[in-house]
């Protein structure tokens, strides 16, 4: 997207931005530790990085800047938080091969915290009940090869995480990637990790991100959480920047990629700083402000434009390792027409500005920039991707042409219908189990998107009569509740 010119600009900005007004730290310890490094403080507090760090930074990056480009290939089938998820459990080729074979996708993005109640149309907080049937209807449903795991709203949020984990893990062998809220329970966490899987040292159900505050502020629970990451030996670190275009970021798309950059190029010295030769990378999301209602959304081309202008300038300039998906999620508050639209806008956007193709529909079943989850939207995404997954290269083969069946039937007139050659292969071609054509209407089914939502319903509840539950071993689920006992005594809940 970006021409060379114009990235010698943008890097020569983000580099003086850093230089001149440099990113507010909210920890006394961080700031002294990059202040050893080499930055200086200004006269308000907020701390300079020199250029000689970041090149530090950026040759240490490159190293691994190809293998990094190939999992970022991976990210647009499996989505960035499973992705880096089968990144950390080594299982790259794995699901390669699985994708070959059949369709595997992420369910509801990061984790919703309100549930869409369709049948009720009304949204309600995320409690016990729901997070069971959500993660009993992931592990039921054979295309979700991943799942976020639900912010429960009636529990005391200091043990919610730790306590989701063990009570999800019960439920689905498909979660992974707990996002941590108190860097407290980073350490619960990363031992939880190493019971699931046996793995001296293991982290990989703690996922997250340190999010920058715009403009320039890394706030005192990122900081926190990054030197209580290398406290805990969590080697391990991705600086997101989530600004709302126009608002508290440059209303102009050029500004808009130097004040991104620079947030997460500031964060990622930040956590060379304290743990040099550490896994660390970058996430752009970026949000537009509808100027008519001053509401956040994804929804428009200046998204994709921000998100892959940073990725290009961190490919060009800073040693790659910045993550950027299609977009984050719909704005839309309830299932149907119009968060389909915005995921159609935003697939558009992202691979025109790529000049890419085959990129496929992000739709995962979220809503409301990915804080509130709908199985009956996911149903809709699902078909979708279904109807996509065939549109894949087909068979050129003796049996596929069969040639004397052609000529046989040009000979006499006949149609293919009655064939056996059709007979062996009609299964093959792709229906929907969700939309009929108009002229097989029937009576229950008008195509109007009422009775389209009405049949996403029902289907997603149907999922659930074929739950079977994992098997985990009886020992580490023991050993995770183990664990939730110790949170609440540390936290002093009963």
């Amino acid at each position: 997207m970006l021409k060379e010119a114009e990235i010698e600009v943008l890097t020569n900005s983000v580099l003086d931005l850093l230089a001149t007004q440099g990113m507010r730290f909210e920890s006394p310890e961080l700031c002294a530790i990059m202040i050893r490094k080499g930055c200086t403080e200004s006269p308000s507090g907020r701390i300079r990085i020199p250029r000689a760090l970041i090149d530090e930074l950026t040759a240490y990056m490159s190293k691994t800047q190809d293998q990094d480009r190939e999992d970022q290939e991976l990210h647009l089938f499996c989505g960035v938080d499973w992705t880096h998820s089968i990144i950390w459990n080594d299982k790259r080729g794995e699901i390669r091969e699985r994708l070959k074979s059949g369709l595997l996708m992420s369910a509801f993005d990061c984790g919703p915290t309100t549930f869409y109640d369709y049948p009720k149309e009304n949204i309600r907080p995320v409690d016990d009940e729901i997070f069971v049937q959500m993660m009993k209807f992931a592990q039921a449903t054979p295309e979700i090869g991943y799942t976020s795991t639900w912010y429960r709203q009636n529990v005391p949020p200091q043990i919610e995480r730790i306590e989701s984990l063990a009570i999800g893990a019960r439920l689905t062998d498909k979660l992974d990637g707990i996002e941590c809220i108190y860097p407290e329970v980073i350490k619960y966490l990363a031992e939880a990790s190493r019971v699931l899987t046996d793995r001296t040292g293991d982290s990989s159900y703690l996922a997250g991100s340190e999010c920058v505050t715009p403009p320039m502020i890394m706030e005192s629970r990122a900081c926190e959480d990054m030197l209580e990451r290398q406290r805990c030996g969590v080697h391990r670190y991705h600086i997101a920047s989530m600004p709302a275009i126009g608002v508290n970021t440059p209303v102009t798309i050029a500004g808009a990629i130097v004040m991104g950059a620079a947030e997460i190029l500031a964060g990622e010295v930040a956590a060379w700083c304290i743990d040099p030769e550490s896994d660390i990378s970058g996430r752009m999301i970026a949000l537009i402000t509808d100027m008519r209602s001053a509401t956040p959304t994804c929804t428009g081309p200046e998204v994709a434009m921000v998100n892959i202008g940073v990725r290009e300038l961190f490919e060009a300039s800073f040693g790659g390792h910045l993550w950027v998906e299609v977009f984050l999620s719909p704005a839309a508050k309830r299932p149907g027409l119009q968060a389909v639209f915005e995921n159609f806008l935003a697939v558009y956007n992202y691979a025109k500005w790529l000049g890419a193709s085959g990129i496929p529909y992000p739709g995962m079943g979220a809503l409301h920039n990915g804080g509130l989850g709908s199985p009956t939207q996911f149903m809709i995404d699902l078909e979708i991707r279904k109807a996509q997954w065939r549109a894949q290269k087909f068979e050129v083969n003796e049996e596929t042409i069969d040639f004397d069946e052609i000529r046989e039937r040009i000979e006499n007139g006949g149609d293919f219908l009655t064939s056996e050659h059709t007979l062996r292969h009609c299964r093959e071609l792709w229906t929907s189990r969700l939309f009929l054509p108009s002229e097989a209407a029937q009576a229950s089914w008008d195509g109007t998107e009422r009775c389209i939502l009405d049949r996403c319903d029902q289907l997603w509840r149907a999922n659930l009569e074929n739950y079977v539950p994992p098997n985990w071993p009886e020992h580490k689920l023991k050993a995770l509740d183990d664990l939730v006992k110790r949170a609440k005594r540390e936290f002093g809940i009963d």
